[in-house]
């Protein structure tokens, strides 16, 4: 009898085990994000700030100015998305790219308020996902999939790709085209691909020429690159500021106009 209920014992903590493992993998991007903005809560009351803004210089000869953000940025004020240039100019920010997740399990914690703070502020969105490698491409995509409804209105998604690992050129390109393809064939548009405009010359531009860029290049007056490289955002500082809103901010500019905008959302 005693080895009965032992073993009865066991089998109900390895079940009581399997099932918690389950929770949490089903619920673990809710959890995470309640857990963060438990700690975010906590951290606005006992931190209070105000903001003016830190005043860039933004490039000249652009009328379409956002904003991209993550849960490094603290909280911002979405209702008044305006900045201040260094001649004393206010400065719109018009869209924002909103990061949604990375790798094949990690959605933002930030990510799901952000999104719905842009759409009733009516700023146009945008959600990236950033890609490792390392992972699987499907599972990344099935990722990004699972966290971001886009609709119409809002910016194609963007795949965030900064760092090869230890793939060659070759295998890193194979694999981003995995997770291309399963986001095309789920959103019906082309995906934007982001970098740094020296990645973006050594691994990419080749062999998406059918793509359109986002490019980070900081403190620059104007953006130089090669014209076979269809760029469509200009990531030009990372140290923009909000009025009202505590922090720094990375900046981005459109390259084209009002009209040009609108025919590259999501229909």
């Amino acid at each position: 009898m005693a080895k009965k209920q032992s073993f009865f014992r066991k089998g109900t903590a390895i079940f009581i085990i399997v099932i918690f493992i389950a929770t949490l993998f089903v619920y673990h991007k809710q959890m995470i994000r309640l857990g963060y903005k438990a700690w975010r809560y906590q951290k606005r009351i006992f931190n209070k700030t105000t903001s003016v803004g830190n005043r860039i210089d933004y490039p000249e000869g652009y009328k379409i100015h956002g904003i991209d953000v993550s849960r490094w940025q603290p909280d911002i004020n979405w209702e008044s998305l305006r900045a201040v240039n260094l001649e004393g100019d206010t400065i719109r920010f018009a869209f924002a790219f909103i990061k949604a997740t990375e790798g094949i399990l990690l959605e933002d914690p930030m990510f799901r308020d952000n999104w719905e703070a842009a759409r009733k502020n009516n700023i146009t969105r945008g959600a990236y996902h950033y890609f490792l490698p390392s992972l699987d491409a499907t599972l990344q995509a099935k990722n990004f999939i699972s966290s971001v409804n886009l609709a119409k209105g809002d910016l194609p998604p963007v795949v965030d790709v900064e760092e090869k690992g230890r793939l060659t050129r070759k295998e890193l390109v194979k694999k981003l085209k995995v997770f291309i393809a399963l986001i095309e064939k789920e959103y019906k548009v082309k995906p934007i691909l982001y970098s740094n405009i020296s990645f973006i010359e050594d691994y990419l531009a080749d062999d998406f020429p059918d793509y359109d860029f986002w490019i980070a290049h900081y403190y620059e007056t104007e953006l130089k690159v090669e014209k076979s490289i269809n760029w469509v955002f200009w990531q030009h500082s990372d140290r923009a500021g909000i009025i009202n809103s505590p922090g720094t901010y990375d900046a981005n500019v459109f390259n084209g106009s009002k009209e040009d905008f609108r025919k590259i959302l999501i229909r």
